[in-house]
């Protein structure tokens, strides 16, 4: 394999990012310390949510907000991108995942609004198949399944939540005799455990009898790692009606199978994922990045790559560090950002303030080729992509997968040129 393109950081910015380059023919490593937040993420993609950020009211229609956004902020990673390859990134993942057999549903016409694990309203762009059910523009009575074992989602809460919002809901609790050795589950097993055909039929007849006038019937995240369309399929054929899935709490399975199909993709192409490789620091001379070093238990390890990606993330990824004297800091090459100069800026009464939070603003400063500026190109060879960006808010945006899917994208094939 050729050393054309490194990339640090395998979440959905930096996997998008390989995945496009390697399409090019290029030779491409992704390294990371961990696993990014596909981990994390409800396995959908948010690419706006809120607009104006202090608004109440999402957005229903993204393509026909996002111009108010980019209007309000030039600077937001949607205007480096453009509406025009927003939407081939949407494109090009939705085919990605149809052609693995997991179809993500929707446009940039349309938000979804589907339940999250409270019972709340949850605006996103494309969703998994195996969760459209679930829309709460339908108002059809729903049962929602829960699991003993399983204390990451408490079916009773979604439920009484949503119906005090006019959805009529009701929960069941299973306690199914395969998971009654166990005190808790995690929801990676509890997906194992969906793909046995045996188990699932014990669940189809636990739920049964409590299915009453519910016209859909929803789940936790849990039905599959790489079955999910199978095991979603035969669920709705047993049980007689739709059956959809909501996100809990991480590790997410939903996000985990978005990760297992890019990868998948990237190494079809001939590239290579590891995960345990954290970078530490570089050598550059003549104003490239000659090397890129990370941790083994001897002496760093050398990396040496033609192009340099950097999608470790922002603050909430730990890309971006701070300290308790107000110092902002990039881990891996030190590059300079933008941040709130006055450390009290970083502080609010409300955390999920309706202006947002000033921290989560912070980031690398790009050109329109996505090459990190301090005042001039940093190094010509180095390149940003995702929640590693300055510029926006994800958080209260709602934007954080349609950034880094979208800056992964365009940064995948400008150095995949």
């Amino acid at each position: 394999m050729t050393n054309d393109v490194l990339v640090i950081g395998a979440g959905l910015a930096g996997l998008t990012t390989a995945w496009q380059a390697s399409l090019h023919g290029k030779g491409v490593r992704v390294i990371a310390k961990g696993w990014g937040a596909t981990h994390w993420h409800a396995g959908c993609v948010d690419v706006l949510g809120y607009w104006p950020m202090e608004s109440e009211t999402p957005v229903a229609n993204p393509a026909a907000t996002l111009p108010d956004l980019l209007a309000a902020n030039p600077q937001h990673p949607y205007a480096l991108v453009g509406l025009a390859r927003l939407a081939a990134a949407l494109d090009g993942l939705q085919q990605l995942c149809s052609d693995a057999g997991y179809p993500l549903v929707g446009s940039l016409d349309k938000n979804w609004r589907l339940p999250t694990a409270v019972g709340a309203a949850r605006p996103t762009c494309l969703a998994p198949a195996t969760m459209i059910a679930g829309n709460l523009d339908d108002h059809a009575p729903m049962l929602l399944v829960g699991f003993k074992q399983l204390p990451d989602f408490y079916a009773n809460v979604a439920a009484d939540n949503l119906a005090q919002q006019g959805i009529p809901a009701r929960h069941v609790a299973l306690d199914l005799p395969a998971l009654a050795g166990r005190n808790f589950t995690t929801a990676v097993n509890l997906a194992r455990f969906m793909q046995q055909s045996d188990f699932r039929a014990a669940v189809v007849q636990a739920v049964k009898p409590h299915l009453g006038e519910a016209a859909r019937v929803g789940f936790p995240a849990v039905l599959g790692l790489e079955e999910a369309t199978a095991v979603h399929q035969d669920l709705q054929a047993q049980l007689g009606r739709p059956v959809f899935e909501i996100p809990g709490l991480p590790p997410s399975v939903a996000g985990m199978r978005l990760h297992r199909i890019l990868k998948s993709a990237i190494e079809k192409n001939g590239g290579r994922v590891y995960d345990g490789m954290e970078a530490i620091g570089f050598a550059a001379d003549g104003g490239r990045v000659t090397a890129v070093y990370t941790e083994t238990s001897g002496r760093p390890r050398q990396h040496r790559y033609d192009r340099v990606v950097l999608a470790t993330g922002g603050i909430l990824g730990g890309g971006i560090v701070t300290n308790h004297a107000g110092e902002v800091g990039e881990v891996v090459f030190n590059l300079p950002l933008r941040h709130p100069e006055n450390r009290l800026e970083w502080f609010r009464r409300d955390f999920l303030d309706k202006q947002g939070h000033p921290i989560y603003r912070s980031g690398v400063s790009v050109n329109e080729n996505f090459q990190p500026m301090n005042g001039r190109v940093v190094y010509q060879n180095l390149f940003a992509a995702g929640n590693t960006l300055a510029g926006f808010e994800a958080i209260r945006e709602r934007s954080f997968d349609g950034v880094a899917l979208a800056t992964g994208f365009v940064v995948g094939n400008l150095v995949g040129n």
